[in-house]
């Protein structure tokens, strides 16, 4: 199977190193697969998507569960994102999304993705999970007086239109509630919205779904599946289990090759996160950062930050373009650059932690959840970098639709129904997206 990046970004057996596993002391030990076994479902992926789903399937519909990971529980963008539960999880502007799929369609859309919001709540409260929550709500930042008027817009819309509570705050206005620095022009702020550690959050789910009696296999990589009488055959490198159905939950560390319906529908894309040192306060108090809510500007590359419970501060944006550790390095100084080019009374502050992950994106530019055609084979993915929220959320619509097997059930926007179109030349994936990095780093230098 052929990945799309350097085998550096692929290290199953090897946790990455973040600020999150350093602050979770939760270690499953979970047991790898090793001989072969039977299984009514197998779910692929130990992330948000693949354990909600399991729950789910075991809860509601009393299903017979097996869930494999490639590394530890949570490995991908599960245990390493920055935490931000917010919306929506497209890359879709919604005027664009009303003039393709029409007003009602995207309104759809967007109460599914605060059901999703809610719904992480929801789990966290009932699985008992201690995941660190911080703030109360989303910001979004004008990193230049240009984009003001475009996010009063958004707020009016996010209000009038789809019922999200939304407040616009002017330039001196956040400053006494957000943050100052040299790229905040005004900001609003939306609700549901708060933070988390990741890593936390997904052992939480984990630990409630061992209460569950799902098995669970880490470090147990799918190489290839087979079709026998009715039956799928998955094998790993030291057993196989029979299935009768297959989920596949792996987002942007899916696995081409593994399935010929899925190839050539992802592109995942490279998300760099730095975390400085522990700041004092009167280092907190030079740009007035007083709120612990996860902020995002207006970039088109975007940047993305949040003040940590121990007063450090995450900063993440559009990662590497080639996945090698050396190219995560050098990312991770031109983002202490950015980072303090903001904030330059920062400019002292050393950087603790440097990381990154995949997130998914497609030509349809918002998730994707449903059944390959006459396949038992079911899918959920492409969260654009919003997973916190939707990926838990299409885990419990993905259970209802792998136990009904029809698609039809599911009543969800069909925004969110049905695989994305393939990329032409899919193997060109990384030079289109280099391309799109060119065409909008020039937009950004222009504040357009």
């Amino acid at each position: 199977m052929k990945n799309i990046y350097h085998s550096d970004i692929y290290k199953f057996d090897t946790p990455v190193s973040s600020y999150w596993e350093d602050t979770s002391s939760e270690n499953l030990n979970l047991e790898k697969l090793s001989k072969d076994i039977n299984s009514e479902v197998v779910v692929i992926g130990g992330g948000y998507t693949g354990l909600l789903c399991a729950i789910n399937l075991i809860e509601k519909h009393n299903l017979d569960v097996i869930l494999v990971e490639a590394g530890k529980v949570g490995w991908g963008a599960s245990s390493r994102n920055a935490g931000f539960n917010c919306l929506p999880p497209s890359k879709m502007s919604f005027k664009k999304m009303q003039s393709i799929f029409g007003k009602e369609e995207t309104k759809r859309f967007f109460k599914n993705s605060v059901e999703g919001s809610n719904y992480t709540k929801d789990i966290i409260k009932e699985y008992n999970i201690d995941c660190d929550i911080t703030g109360d709500s989303n910001y979004v930042v004008a990193h230049h007086k240009n984009k003001f008027e475009q996010i009063k817009e958004q707020a009016t819309t996010y209000k009038s239109e789809f019922g999200i509570e939304t407040e616009i705050y002017s330039k001196e206005e956040f400053n006494e509630v957000g943050h100052g620095g040299t790229e905040q022009f005004g900001a609003f702020s939306y609700k549901p919205g708060f933070a988390i550690n990741p890593l936390k959050f997904v052992n939480g789910i984990a630990k409630y779904a061992l209460s569950k009696k799902l098995k669970i296999f880490e470090q147990t990589k799918v190489n290839q599946i087979n079709k026998e009488n009715g039956s799928y055959i998955l094998k790993t490198k030291e057993g196989s289990i029979k299935s009768k159905k297959i989920v596949v939950a792996t987002n942007g560390f899916y696995q081409e090759g593994l399935i010929p319906q899925m190839d050539g529908r992802v592109l995942p894309v490279i998300s760099n996160i730095i975390v400085t040192r522990k700041l004092s306060e009167d280092e907190i108090n030079s740009h007035n950062f007083k709120t612990f809510s996860p902020i995002a500007n207006t970039k088109n590359l975007l940047y993305y930050y949040r003040k940590l419970p121990d007063n450090r501060i995450l900063f993440g944006t559009r990662g590497d373009l080639t996945g090698s550790d050396q190219s995560n390095l050098e990312m991770s100084k031109k983002m202490e650059k950015f980072l303090k080019k903001i904030f330059p009374n920062w400019s002292n502050v050393t950087i603790d932690y440097n990381w990154r992950g995949l997130i998914a994106l497609s030509q349809k530019l918002t998730p994707s959840i449903g059944k390959i055609d006459n396949e038992e084979i079911y899918y959920g993915f492409g969260y654009n970098g919003v997973g916190v929220s939707a990926a838990p959320w299409t885990g419990k619509h993905l259970s209802k639709l792998v136990f009904s097997s029809n698609s039809k059930n599911l009543d969800i926007s069909r925004i969110y129904k049905g695989l994305p179109k393939k990329f032409i030349f899919p193997q060109l994936r990384t030079f289109y997206f280099r391309l799109a990095v060119w065409f909008y780093a020039i937009k950004d230098k222009l504040n357009i």
